[in-house]
Protein backbone atom coordinates (compact mmCIF):
# COMPACT_ATOMS: atom_id res chain seq x y z
CA UNK A 1 0.00 0.00 0.00
CA UNK A 2 1.42 3.35 -1.09
CA UNK A 3 0.46 6.22 1.27
CA UNK A 4 0.96 9.77 0.02
CA UNK A 5 0.61 12.85 2.23
CA UNK A 6 0.02 16.02 0.21
CA UNK A 7 0.72 19.46 1.69
CA UNK A 8 -2.10 20.90 -0.44
CA UNK A 9 -4.11 19.71 -3.44
CA UNK A 10 -7.25 20.73 -5.28
CA UNK A 11 -8.79 17.24 -4.97
CA UNK A 12 -7.35 13.99 -3.62
CA UNK A 13 -9.66 12.02 -5.92
CA UNK A 14 -8.37 13.92 -8.94
CA UNK A 15 -4.76 13.51 -7.82
CA UNK A 16 -5.11 9.72 -7.78
CA UNK A 17 -7.05 9.69 -11.03
CA UNK A 18 -4.35 11.69 -12.84
CA UNK A 19 -1.32 9.94 -11.38
CA UNK A 20 -2.49 6.34 -11.09
CA UNK A 21 -5.06 5.92 -13.86
CA UNK A 22 -3.28 2.78 -15.09
CA UNK A 23 -2.99 0.53 -12.06
CA UNK A 24 -0.81 -2.53 -11.94
CA UNK A 25 -3.01 -5.30 -10.53
CA UNK A 26 -3.03 -5.36 -6.72
CA UNK A 27 -1.66 -1.82 -6.46
CA UNK A 28 -3.34 0.31 -3.79
CA UNK A 29 -2.66 4.01 -3.39
CA UNK A 30 -3.94 6.36 -0.67
CA UNK A 31 -3.63 10.14 -0.87
CA UNK A 32 -4.58 12.50 1.91
CA UNK A 33 -4.24 16.15 2.80
CA UNK A 34 -5.28 18.62 5.46
CA UNK A 35 -5.57 21.37 2.84
CA UNK A 36 -7.89 20.47 -0.02
CA UNK A 37 -8.67 23.54 -2.10
CA UNK A 38 -11.31 22.32 -4.53
CA UNK A 39 -12.96 19.21 -3.11
CA UNK A 40 -15.95 17.65 -4.81
CA UNK A 41 -19.14 16.32 -3.29
CA UNK A 42 -22.15 14.42 -4.58
CA UNK A 43 -24.41 15.95 -7.27
CA UNK A 44 -21.51 18.10 -8.50
CA UNK A 45 -21.40 20.15 -5.29
CA UNK A 46 -18.15 21.50 -3.89
CA UNK A 47 -16.78 20.43 -0.50
CA UNK A 48 -15.56 23.53 1.37
CA UNK A 49 -12.77 22.94 3.90
CA UNK A 50 -10.76 25.31 6.08
CA UNK A 51 -6.97 24.68 5.66
CA UNK A 52 -5.26 22.51 8.29
CA UNK A 53 -8.54 21.80 10.07
CA UNK A 54 -10.01 18.82 8.22
CA UNK A 55 -9.11 15.62 6.41
CA UNK A 56 -9.50 14.83 2.71
CA UNK A 57 -8.69 11.19 2.02
CA UNK A 58 -8.86 9.09 -1.17
CA UNK A 59 -7.97 5.55 -2.15
CA UNK A 60 -7.63 3.91 -5.56
CA UNK A 61 -7.56 0.17 -6.28
CA UNK A 62 -8.69 -2.51 -8.71
CA UNK A 63 -11.33 -4.99 -7.49
CA UNK A 64 -11.55 -8.63 -8.57
CA UNK A 65 -14.55 -9.66 -10.71
CA UNK A 66 -16.75 -6.81 -9.50
CA UNK A 67 -19.99 -6.70 -11.51
CA UNK A 68 -21.45 -3.25 -12.11
CA UNK A 69 -24.82 -4.41 -10.77
CA UNK A 70 -23.24 -4.58 -7.30
CA UNK A 71 -21.87 -1.03 -7.30
CA UNK A 72 -24.06 0.21 -4.41
CA UNK A 73 -22.17 -2.09 -2.04
CA UNK A 74 -19.21 0.31 -2.46
CA UNK A 75 -21.27 3.01 -0.75
CA UNK A 76 -22.45 0.56 1.88
CA UNK A 77 -19.04 -0.83 2.89
CA UNK A 78 -17.18 2.49 2.83
CA UNK A 79 -19.93 4.25 4.77
CA UNK A 80 -19.73 1.54 7.44
CA UNK A 81 -15.93 1.89 7.55
CA UNK A 82 -16.21 5.60 8.40
CA UNK A 83 -19.29 5.11 10.60
CA UNK A 84 -17.57 2.49 12.78
CA UNK A 85 -14.31 4.44 13.01
CA UNK A 86 -16.18 7.52 14.24
CA UNK A 87 -18.23 5.39 16.60
CA UNK A 88 -14.98 4.10 18.14
CA UNK A 89 -14.20 7.76 18.92
CA UNK A 90 -17.57 8.00 20.71
CA UNK A 91 -18.96 10.60 18.34
CA UNK A 92 -22.64 10.91 19.36
CA UNK A 93 -25.72 9.84 17.40
CA UNK A 94 -23.86 8.68 14.27
CA UNK A 95 -26.02 7.67 11.30
CA UNK A 96 -25.53 7.02 7.58
CA UNK A 97 -27.58 9.30 5.34
CA UNK A 98 -28.54 7.65 2.05
CA UNK A 99 -26.57 7.02 0.00
CA UNK A 100 -23.34 7.67 1.92
CA UNK A 101 -23.08 10.86 4.01
CA UNK A 102 -22.23 10.51 7.70
CA UNK A 103 -24.37 12.43 10.17
CA UNK A 104 -24.28 13.25 13.87
CA UNK A 105 -27.84 14.05 14.86
CA UNK A 106 -29.13 16.19 11.99
CA UNK A 107 -25.70 17.63 11.14
CA UNK A 108 -23.35 16.38 8.42
CA UNK A 109 -19.75 15.62 9.39
CA UNK A 110 -18.52 13.58 6.44
CA UNK A 111 -19.21 13.28 2.72
CA UNK A 112 -18.12 10.44 0.46
CA UNK A 113 -17.58 10.43 -3.30
CA UNK A 114 -16.73 7.37 -5.37
CA UNK A 115 -15.70 7.28 -9.02
CA UNK A 116 -15.55 4.15 -11.15
CA UNK A 117 -13.77 2.96 -14.27
CA UNK A 118 -15.98 0.44 -16.04
CA UNK A 119 -15.34 -1.98 -18.89
CA UNK A 120 -18.29 -3.99 -20.16
CA UNK A 121 -20.26 -5.05 -17.09
CA UNK A 122 -17.26 -5.04 -14.72
CA UNK A 123 -15.81 -2.34 -12.49
CA UNK A 124 -12.08 -2.24 -13.24
CA UNK A 125 -11.02 0.60 -10.95
CA UNK A 126 -12.50 2.31 -7.90
CA UNK A 127 -11.58 5.68 -6.44
CA UNK A 128 -13.25 6.51 -3.12
CA UNK A 129 -12.73 9.78 -1.36
CA UNK A 130 -14.12 11.31 1.80
CA UNK A 131 -13.98 14.70 3.46
CA UNK A 132 -14.25 14.73 7.24
CA UNK A 133 -14.83 17.89 9.29
CA UNK A 134 -12.48 17.59 12.25
CA UNK A 135 -11.29 20.82 13.90
CA UNK A 136 -13.21 23.42 11.88
CA UNK A 137 -15.66 25.42 14.01
CA UNK A 138 -17.02 28.04 11.60
CA UNK A 139 -19.37 26.77 8.87
CA UNK A 140 -20.71 30.03 7.46
CA UNK A 141 -23.68 29.45 5.12
CA UNK A 142 -23.60 25.72 5.93
CA UNK A 143 -26.19 25.39 8.71
CA UNK A 144 -26.32 21.59 8.46
CA UNK A 145 -22.57 21.04 8.91
CA UNK A 146 -20.66 20.21 12.07
CA UNK A 147 -17.26 18.83 13.09
CA UNK A 148 -15.74 16.44 15.59
CA UNK A 149 -14.39 19.37 17.62
CA UNK A 150 -17.84 20.98 17.88
CA UNK A 151 -19.37 17.67 18.91
CA UNK A 152 -16.71 16.59 21.41
CA UNK A 153 -14.93 19.78 22.45
CA UNK A 154 -11.60 18.17 21.53
CA UNK A 155 -8.88 19.54 19.27
CA UNK A 156 -7.90 16.40 17.35
CA UNK A 157 -4.44 15.50 16.08
CA UNK A 158 -4.99 15.19 12.32
CA UNK A 159 -2.06 12.83 11.72
CA UNK A 160 -3.14 10.39 14.44
CA UNK A 161 -6.72 10.40 13.21
CA UNK A 162 -5.61 9.73 9.63
CA UNK A 163 -3.52 6.76 10.77
CA UNK A 164 -6.54 5.39 12.65
CA UNK A 165 -8.57 5.40 9.43
CA UNK A 166 -5.77 3.67 7.50
CA UNK A 167 -5.38 1.03 10.23
CA UNK A 168 -9.13 0.35 10.37
CA UNK A 169 -9.34 0.05 6.60
CA UNK A 170 -7.17 -3.05 6.83
CA UNK A 171 -7.88 -4.28 10.36
CA UNK A 172 -11.59 -4.84 9.84
CA UNK A 173 -11.41 -6.10 6.22
CA UNK A 174 -13.30 -3.20 4.64
CA UNK A 175 -10.73 -2.91 1.86
CA UNK A 176 -10.47 -6.65 1.26
CA UNK A 177 -14.27 -6.81 1.11
CA UNK A 178 -14.25 -4.29 -1.73
CA UNK A 179 -11.38 -5.93 -3.59
CA UNK A 180 -12.65 -9.51 -3.17
CA UNK A 181 -16.39 -8.96 -2.89
CA UNK A 182 -17.38 -12.52 -3.77
CA UNK A 183 -15.50 -13.98 -0.81
CA UNK A 184 -17.45 -11.96 1.77
CA UNK A 185 -20.97 -12.10 3.11
CA UNK A 186 -22.35 -8.85 1.72
CA UNK A 187 -25.75 -9.46 3.34
CA UNK A 188 -24.17 -8.62 6.71
CA UNK A 189 -23.03 -5.25 5.36
CA UNK A 190 -26.50 -4.41 4.05
CA UNK A 191 -28.12 -5.30 7.37
CA UNK A 192 -25.72 -3.03 9.30
CA UNK A 193 -26.18 -0.24 6.76
CA UNK A 194 -29.98 -0.36 7.03
CA UNK A 195 -29.84 -0.61 10.82
CA UNK A 196 -27.89 2.66 11.00
CA UNK A 197 -29.70 4.58 8.26
CA UNK A 198 -30.52 8.22 8.97
CA UNK A 199 -34.17 9.29 9.00
CA UNK A 200 -35.92 5.90 8.92
CA UNK A 201 -39.59 6.16 9.97
CA UNK A 202 -39.35 9.94 10.38
CA UNK A 203 -41.26 12.42 8.24
CA UNK A 204 -39.07 14.51 5.90
CA UNK A 205 -39.53 16.70 2.87
CA UNK A 206 -38.08 15.36 -0.39
CA UNK A 207 -37.42 17.66 -3.33
CA UNK A 208 -37.76 16.27 -6.83
CA UNK A 209 -36.76 17.56 -10.23
CA UNK A 210 -38.93 20.23 -11.85
CA UNK A 211 -39.48 22.02 -8.51
CA UNK A 212 -41.90 19.47 -7.07
CA UNK A 213 -41.73 17.93 -3.62
CA UNK A 214 -43.48 15.52 -1.26
CA UNK A 215 -43.34 14.47 2.39
CA UNK A 216 -42.65 10.93 3.44
CA UNK A 217 -40.82 8.43 5.63
CA UNK A 218 -37.90 6.25 4.54
CA UNK A 219 -38.84 2.59 4.76
CA UNK A 220 -35.77 0.81 3.37
CA UNK A 221 -32.99 0.76 0.78
CA UNK A 222 -32.47 -2.22 -1.53
CA UNK A 223 -29.22 -3.72 -2.82
CA UNK A 224 -29.28 -1.54 -5.93
CA UNK A 225 -29.44 1.59 -3.77
CA UNK A 226 -33.09 2.30 -4.54
CA UNK A 227 -34.80 3.98 -1.61
CA UNK A 228 -38.39 3.11 -0.66
CA UNK A 229 -40.43 5.94 0.84
CA UNK A 230 -43.91 5.88 2.31
CA UNK A 231 -45.51 9.19 1.37
CA UNK A 232 -47.88 11.14 3.58
CA UNK A 233 -50.75 10.11 1.27
CA UNK A 234 -49.89 6.47 2.20
CA UNK A 235 -48.58 5.62 -1.28
CA UNK A 236 -45.07 4.24 -1.81
CA UNK A 237 -42.35 5.59 -4.06
CA UNK A 238 -39.04 4.08 -5.16
CA UNK A 239 -36.22 6.44 -6.15
CA UNK A 240 -32.63 6.55 -7.34
CA UNK A 241 -30.17 8.92 -5.71
CA UNK A 242 -30.30 11.44 -8.57
CA UNK A 243 -34.12 11.63 -8.53
CA UNK A 244 -34.76 13.13 -5.09
CA UNK A 245 -33.04 15.18 -2.40
CA UNK A 246 -33.84 14.83 1.28
CA UNK A 247 -34.37 18.11 3.15
CA UNK A 248 -33.41 17.84 6.80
Amino acid sequence: MNIIKLSAIDSTNDYLKINFSELIKKEIHIAYTFNQTNGKGQRGNSWVSEPEKNLAFSIIFSPNNFNIKNQFIINVIFSLFIFNTLKSLQIPDIKIKWPNDIMSGNKKICGILNELKIKGNEIKMIIIGFGLNINQEDFENLPNATSLKILKGINYDLNSLTMLFIENLNKYNYLDSLINLKSHNIETFFLKYKKNLFGVDKLYKFNMKHNTHFYGKIVSVDKEGIIKIKKDDHSFGHYNFDEIKMIY
